[in-house]
C-alpha cells in the first residue's frame, strides 16, 4: 500500500507499508538506485510474522520530492516523520546494502525511537577496504566520490535499458546473479537523476555520525560470497558499533542472502 507524508515546507514523502496494518513498526531502508517499492519482497514474511514495513523513498528518488541532505545522517528527519506519520513511537530499522548507513544514521540520531537495528550487506564508511568488490563496483565509488552527479548519470542510463531491453540488461548482471530488486530501477529514477546522485553524494563523503555512537541492539547480516559489498565492510561494523552481532552466511552473495530474510526478521517479533 503506498501511503504519502507532508514535510513541513508541503512537500511530500512517499513511503510503502506491508505486512500486518497494526502490527509492530520495522522502518525499512531501500538500497542505492532502488525504492519504496522493494518491501514487496518482504510481505509475504512480514505477515507470517506479524510485522508492518514501513519503507519511504529517500529525497529524490520515486515518488518523494527532492530535500537537499547536507549529511547522510540528515536522512533521519524524513524517517521521524514517517514514524510520526504512523502513531510510531519507536520502530526497529532494517537497512539493506546502501540503505544499511542510512538505517545506522537513524539508530544514532533516534536513539529514543529505535528498537533495534538490523543490517543486511550493508555498504561502508568511505575509505573503508574495497578488496574482494567487483572491479565495476570499485569504480562506481571512486567516480561517485568525485562526481556522484555523473554516477547519478549513469546508474539512470542503467534503468532506461532495463526498461527499454530487459534481456540486455540482465546479461549485464554478473553471471548467475538475480537482482531481486531490478525491477525497482524505473521507479528509482521516476524523478530522473537527482535524488540517486544525492545518495551517492553522501554515501561517499563524511556520514555526519560515529557508529561507536549507536547504542540499540544491533545485528549485521553479510553473504561470505558477496562481491558487490565485501564482507569486511560487515567485520568492519561489528568492530565499530558496541555490542553488534555478526552473522555471515555461508556461500551467499549481495542478494542471494535474502533467501534467509526470515531468520533476520524472526527477531523483530520479540
Amino acid at each position: 500500500m503506498g501511503v504519502e507524508v507532508t514535510r513541513e515546507n508541503g512537500s511530500v514523502i512517499a513511503y510503502e507499508v506491508v505486512g500486518e496494518p497494526d502490527a509492530a513498526p520495522v522502518l525499512f531502508c531501500h538500497g542505492l538506485a532502488d525504492s519504496r517499492l522493494s518491501a514487496r519482497l518482504f510481505t509475504q514474511v512480514a505477515r507470517e510474522l506479524g510485522l508492518r514495513v514501513l519503507a519511504p523513498d529517500r529525497p529524490g528518488t520515486g515518488r518523494t520530492a527532492p530535500r537537499r541532505l547536507r549529511r547522510l545522517a540528515d536522512w533521519a528527519e524524513d524517517a521521524a516523520l514517517v514514524l510520526d506519520a504512523v502513531g510510531a513511537d519507536s520502530a526497529a530499522v532494517l537497512g539493506v546494502s546502501g540503505g544499511g548507513p542510512f538505517a545506522a544514521a537513524c539508530a544514532a540520531r533516534m536513539p529514543g525511537r529505535v528498537r533495534s537495528l538490523t543490517l543486511v550487506s550493508p555498504l561502508g564508511l568511505p575509505g573503508w577496504p574495497t578488496r574482494g568488490m567487483a572491479a565495476g563496483e570499485r569504480l562506481s565509488l571512486e567516480i561517485a566520490r568525485h562526481a556522484p552527479a555523473f554516477g547519478g548519470w549513469f546508474l539512470g542510463r542503467l534503468a532506461a535499458l532495463e526498461r527499454r531491453s530487459p534481456e540486455l540488461f540482465l546479461r549485464l548482471q554478473q553471471p548467475g546473479v538475480r537482482d531481486p530488486f531490478l525491477a525497482n530501477y524505473a521507479e528509482a529514477f521516476r524523478r530522473g537523476t537527482w535524488g540517486v546522485a544525492q545518495d551517492l553524494r553522501v554515501l561517499t563523503r563524511p556520514w555526519g555520525f560515529e557508529l561507536g555512537s549507536i547504542a540499540v541492539a544491533t545485528s549485521i547480516h553479510h553473504g561470505d560470497a558477496d562481491t558487490t559489498v565485501p564482507p569486511q565492510h560487515a567485520r568492519l561494523y561489528a568492530k565499530a558499533i558496541p555490542g553488534a552481532q555478526l552473522w555471515l552466511h555461508p556461500g551467499q552473495g549481495h542478494f542471494s542472502i535474502l533467501s534467509a530474510i526470515r531468520e533476520m526478521l524472526a527477531p523483530l517479533t520479540r
